[in-house]
């Protein structure tokens, strides 16, 4: 039943709207039940949703990242948005700086 394509690669992780990104367990305390429950007839975009999740959450573990998001928390904001539809790397993750900078516009676009 799943419409999105299974992310075999990195380059294949589709894009999520914001809406379905953002949520209560972007905190690393989602279960698979969890998800899977927020994508009832779409197990791989649940997967998705692990991927992004996960490279959220070693970037924001990034010890230059942490502290940059702790000296400005309105940052903290913008984060979900750009996460749902970035690209990642060739090693499942947000590339840093790449990252950093589209979080930076986003919180221009969106004052």
């Amino acid at each position: 039943m799943s419409s999105t394509p299974f992310p075999a690669r990195p380059s294949h992780v589709v894009a999520l709207t914001v809406s379905e990104f953002a949520g209560p367990h972007l905190d690393g305390t989602a279960s698979i039940d969890d998800v899977c429950r927020m994508f009832l007839n779409d197990a791989n975009r649940a997967l998705v949703w692990f991927l992004r999740c996960h490279a959220l959450t070693v970037w924001r573990e990034r010890a230059d990242m942490a502290a940059w998001l702790r000296a400005d928390p309105v940052r903290g904001r913008h984060i979900c948005e750009v996460a749902a539809g970035f690209a990642l790397n060739d090693a499942w993750e947000f590339d840093a700086e790449p990252f950093r900078r589209a979080v930076c516009n986003a919180g221009q676009a969106h004052p």
